[in-house]
C-alpha cells in the first residue's frame, strides 16, 4: 500500500548490520531494453531528477515475521523476477544485464528502545523511505533497495525502493501482494511468469512492429493538434514552486458506484471523463487533447508481469454536445482506442517530437495529465449511501495541500483510490499560474459533478455548470493560435530574449496566425535563422509559441507596436523559417 505522509513527527532509529537476501535465478543473461524500459530511459534522461525516477512502497507485514522471513520472502521475489536481478545498461542500443544469482542486502533499521510504547508502523515506513531517498542509478547493480524497521528480532515496518527501469505502479501492487503471500506461506509456488528478456523478444515479432508503426502515425495525428498548454491560465503571481492537493471524499466513492450501476463503465473511466468536462468547462476548450498513461497490460501474461509497460498516450476527447453518459460512453472509446496504440520505440517517438514542435514552433510536454492508478474490480462490501445523502455526505470530504517535488508539468491529476473513497490528487509545477485555491477547486468541481450526476445523467447545457466554475477570465492580449491559448506579451518578451529587445513585433493576422516583423539592421539574416532562435528561447515560456511567418524589414518604425508601421517598410526577406526542419 502507498502511504503519503506529512507532519508525524520523527522516530529515532538505530542502524544495525545488513542482513543477506541471496537469490539465485539461473544462467545470466542479457538483451535489448523492451519498449517500456527504453521509454523510461528517454524520460529519465531528459528528467533525471523526477521525483518518479524511483517509485517507492510500503509493504504490508503480517504480525509476528522475523527479519529472516523478511529475507527470505525478498530472496524468492528476487528469485522469480528477472527484472529485479538486472542491471540496466547505457550504448546503442541500450542493453539489460540479468545476474543469475547474487545477493541483495537489506538494511535493518532498530527502532530504539528508550521510546516508549507502540509505534505508527506507517511513521516508521515514512521514516525508512526517508533514508532510502537517495535513489538507484540506471546501471546500478540491481534496481532495488529493501529496508526493515525491526523491535528484537520482529520486523515493524517494510519498504522498498524501485528504479522506474525496473518496475511501473502496477509491477509494485504486485510485487507488494506477493512478498506478503509468501510470508503467510513461504512454499507458495511460483505461476508462470513472463520475463523482461522475453517481452523484449515478443516486441521484435514483425506483428509488433507494425502495431508500434502505427502507435508512432497515432502520435504524429494528435501531435500536429494538440495543445501546447492544456491549462493556459493568466499569471496570478510569481512561482513559488510546485504543489500538490489532494481530495478524499467518501461521498466521491460512493456517487461514483451509483454512476457504474447506471452506465456499466469502470469508475476510473467516470472519473476521466469528468474531469474533461471540468477541464473543458474552465479552459475553454471544446475538446481535450493531452497525454494519459496506459499500463499496456491487455495480454492475460502482462497482466502479473513484473516489469515497466506504462507509456503515455494521446487522447482526444470531444466533450461537445454531450449529456454525461454520453460523454462518458466517449470517454471509454477514446480510452479504449488510445491503449491500442501504447507501446512504441521512445527513441523514434523523440525524434518525431522534435520535429513536429519546431515545425509548429511549440515547446510540448508529455508529462501524463492523468494517470489512473487503480485496478477497478466490481464493488464489494455494503451499499453506497443514498443518493439523497451524498449532499451531507461531501461535508467529510478533506483536501490537503502540500509542497510538491520538482516536476516539468504545469498541471497533472493522479487517481489512487476508488474504493470506499475517491482519492484523487491534483499536481501543480507552477503555484504562480495554478495556485492552492485553483488545485482545490479542480479537485472539488470533479466531485461536485459526480455527485451531481450520481442520481441520474444530466443534458449537455447542464454539465459544465455542475462543476461549479466559470470559464477562465482572459484579458484582450489572448488569442487561440494553432489550437494554443497565448499570451501576445509573452510573445513578445520571447522575440527580445531572441533577438534583442525592440527587435521584433509579432501581430496576430487572419489565415497566417502570427507574423513576427523584424528589423534587420539588429536581427539575422533569414528566416531560418531567427526561427531557430526563437526555438531555443522556446523552453519554459508557457504561454508563448514562435510565431508561424517572419517578415524581416529594411529599418525600425518609430511606434513598433503599429502594426500599418511596419507593414510601410521595404521587406528584405520573407518566410516561415521552417524550410531547414
Amino acid at each position: 500500500m502507498v502511504i503519503q505522509l506529512d507532519g508525524l513527527g520523527t522516530v529515532r532509529l538505530t542502524p544495525r548490520p545488513a542482513v543477506p537476501a541471496r537469490f539465485s535465478g539461473g544462467q545470466d543473461a542479457q538483451g535489448p531494453y523492451t519498449l517500456g524500459q527504453l521509454n523510461i530511459k528517454v524520460w529519465l534522461d531528459q528528467s533525471p531528477d523526477h521525483c518518479y525516477s524511483t517509485l517507492k512502497w510500503t509493504l504490508d507485514v503480517p504480525v509476528g515475521t522475523t527479519v529472516q522471513e523478511a529475507a527470505a520472502a525478498v530472496s524468492t521475489l528476487v528469485t522469480w523476477h528477472e527484472g529485479l536481478r538486472t542491471r540496466y545498461l547505457g550504448g546503442d542500443p541500450p542493453v539489460q544485464r540479468v545476474a543469475g544469482s547474487g545477493e541483495l542486502p537489506i538494511e535493518v533499521w532498530s527502532v530504539d528502545e528508550g521510546q516508549a510504547g507502540p509505534v505508527d508502523p506507517a511513521l516508521l515506513a515514512h521514516e525508512l523511505l526517508a533514508r532510502l531517498a537517495s535513489g538507484i542509478a540506471p546501471d546500478a547493480p540491481l534496481p532495488l533497495r529493501v529496508a526493515v524497521a525491526v523491535r528484537g528480532e520482529l520486523v515493524r515496518a517494510a519498504v522498498m525502493v524501485f528504479s522506474h527501469l525496473a518496475v511501473d505502479f502496477q509491477a509494485v501492487t504486485v510485487l507488494g501482494r506477493e512478498f506478503t503471500a509468501l510470508l503467510r506461506d513461504p512454499r507458495r509456488p511460483a505461476a508462470g511468469i513472463h520475463q523482461p528478456l522475453a517481452q523484449a523478444a515478443a516486441e521484435s515479432d514483425p506483428r509488433a512492429r507494425r502495431r508500434q508503426e502505427a502507435a508512432i502515425r497515432h502520435w504524429e495525428r494528435h501531435l500536429r493538434l494538440i495543445p501546447q498548454c492544456l491549462y493556459a491560465r493568466p499569471r496570478t503571481g510569481p512561482s513559488a514552486g510546485g504543489g500538490i492537493g489532494q481530495l478524499s471524499s467518501p461521498a466521491g466513492a460512493a456517487a461514483l458506484r451509483h454512476i457504474a450501476s447506471r452506465t456499466r463503465t469502470s469508475r476510473p473511466t467516470i472519473v476521466f471523463a469528468a474531469l474533461c468536462a471540468v477541464l473543458a468547462r474552465r479552459t475553454g476548450y471544446s475538446e481535450c487533447r493531452f497525454p494519459i498513461l496506459s499500463g499496456n497490460r491487455f495480454e492475460p501474461r502482462l497482466e502479473q508481469y513484473v516489469g515497466t509497460l506504462a507509456q503515455s498516450v494521446l487522447v482526444r476527447l470531444d466533450t461537445g454536445g454531450a449529456t454525461f453518459d454520453e460523454l462518458v460512453r466517449r470517454a471509454f472509446a477514446t480510452l479504449l482506442s488510445a491503449s491500442r496504440n501504447g507501446a512504441w520505440d521512445a527513441t523514434v517517438a523523440a525524434r518525431l517530437h522534435e520535429r513536429v514542435a519546431a515545425e509548429r514552433g511549440l515547446h510540448l510536454r508529455f508529462e501524463p495529465l492523468f494517470n489512473n492508478l487503480v485496478v477497478d474490480s466490481p464493488a464489494a462490501g455494503p451499499p453506497p449511501e443514498p443518493v439523497e445523502s451524498l449532499a451531507g455526505a461531501a461535508s467529510r470530504t478533506r483536501v490537503v495541500w502540500q509542497p510538491a517535488p520538482p516536476m516539468p508539468a504545469l498541471v497533472r491529476f493522479d487517481l489512487w483510490q476508488v474504493d470506499g473513497l475517491l482519492r484523487i490528487s491534483g499536481w501543480s509545477a507552477d503555484t504562480g499560474r495554478m495556485d492552492q485555491a485553483e488545485g482545490e477547486s479542480l479537485l472539488r468541481a470533479v466531485e461536485r459533478l459526480l455527485l451531481a450526476v450520481a442520481g441520474g445523467d444530466l443534458d449537455a447545457a447542464a454539465v459544465g455548470p455542475a462543476t461549479g466554475l466559470d470559464p477562465i477570465a482572459r484579458e484582450p492580449g489572448w488569442g487561440l493560435v494553432d489550437s494554443c491559448w497565448i499570451e501576445l506579451d509573452e510573445v513578445r518578451r520571447l522575440l527580445d530574449d531572441a533577438l534583442g529587445s525592440g527587435v521584433a513585433r509579432a501581430f496576430p493576422e487572419p489565415d497566417t496566425g502570427l507574423v513576427a516583423y523584424v528589423s534587420a539592421a539588429e536581427a539575422p539574416a533569414s528566416p531560418e535563422e531567427i526561427h531557430a532562435r526563437c526555438l531555443a528561447a522556446l523552453p519554459g515560456r508557457l504561454t508563448a509559441m514562435t510565431p508561424q511567418r517572419y517578415v524581416i524589414c529594411d529599418g525600425t518604425p518609430h511606434d513598433p507596436s503599429d502594426l500599418a508601421s511596419w507593414q510601410r517598410l521595404p521587406v528584405l526577406a520573407e518566410g516561415s523559417g521552417r524550410t531547414v526542419i
